[in-house]
């Protein structure tokens, strides 16, 4: 809890008459001003608090590219604490950190699981225009991507009296990530018991759903403590775990594209599963075009220290 006099002080702050300035060139969203504005002289504290003024004062979504990892995690630090001062709201979507990947290309080793995570929800929340301040770092933001409508496709809403083969919401988990395991315990974890799925997404509690046919007939949370229900609630949605769609074609086209380049048979497999670094090489199927800023409904975009991030993105 803040008291209402330091909310109270932090946003007489955007009374200065060079950030008053800012606002008036930066506009609102109908009618943005398209122009490049320089701004100097800020610490990472000064930078979190008016980040979020701006946002706050002009409703648009900011998408802010750092030149790498410790400057984004500081950053976004200092802006969830102005954001839960200055915007206070339970049902507020929060400000997102976007990691980049930690391989490269041709490394033959796949993201960490918890970058993959944290991205493939970062990149839904961002495609369904949840996100009101992006953090990311310029190796994020270099990096090709799929448009919207994937990102928004690879999560399910369900809900009782809906109809969905069981096959498919299995071959759907398991495509985006989830692992099948007895019981459920952690985060992208499912299991199947006869009519029974249950399920982990990130970011919420695990849920029971309680099928006859092909059609649900009840939604329930449960504690994984002790695997009883809790609580029955009227949808849930289920967030990837990665941002990579896995298929067992995908995968054996990639692996014979790789063969005829010259990739030793040996180090592939033959029967369509996932092999180290696959993520990355997928794009030699099918190419990735899209861009981060395409993401965000018409951002404003901050390059923060840009001589630093320009330099990260030469070394990139």
């Amino acid at each position: 809890m803040f008291h209402p006099s330091i909310r109270d002080l932090f946003s007489n702050l955007g009374r200065h008459p060079a950030f008053q300035e800012l606002l008036r060139r930066v506009g609102r969203p109908k009618t943005p001003d398209t122009g490049q504005l320089s701004i100097s002289g800020l610490s990472t504290t000064a930078k979190a608090l008016y980040l979020v003024l701006l946002y706050q004062l002009t409703e648009r979504p900011l998408l802010v590219v750092t030149d790498g990892n410790k400057q984004t995690e500081a950053l976004h630090e200092a802006i969830q604490t102005f954001f839960h001062l200055l915007l206070p709201s339970e049902d507020r979507e929060l400000p997102l950190l976007l990691p980049a990947l930690d391989v490269l290309p041709g490394q033959n080793m796949s993201p960490h699981a918890e970058i993959q995570e944290s991205r493939a929800a970062g990149l839904w929340r961002l495609a369904t225009r949840r996100v009101p301040i992006t953090i990311t770092p310029i190796a994020s933001a270099l990096l090709r991507i799929e448009p919207a409508a994937f990102y928004r496709q690879l999560a399910i809403t369900l809900r009782p009296g809906e109809e969905i083969p069981q096959d498919d919401l299995i071959a759907h988990l398991e495509s985006i990530g989830y692992e099948r395991h007895e019981p459920v315990e952690m985060v992208g974890e499912y299991s199947v018991r006869g009519g029974i799925i249950d399920a982990f997404s990130p970011g919420a509690k695990p849920v029971r759903l309680e099928t006859f046919g092909d059609e649900i007939e009840s939604i329930r949370r449960f504690e994984v403590e002790s695997q009883r229900s809790v609580l029955k609630v009227t949808e849930c949605t289920l967030l990837p775990m990665t941002e990579y769609q896995r298929s067992r074609s995908l995968l054996a086209e990639l692996a014979e594209k790789l063969r005829a380049e010259g990739v030793s048979a040996r180090e592939l497999p033959l029967d369509g599963s996932a092999f180290p670094g696959w993520e990355l090489l997928a794009p030699l199927v099918h190419e990735r075009t899209g861009d981060l800023f395409a993401l965000a409904d018409r951002p404003v975009v901050i390059w923060d220290e840009p001589e630093l991030t320009r330099s990260a993105a030469a070394r990139l």
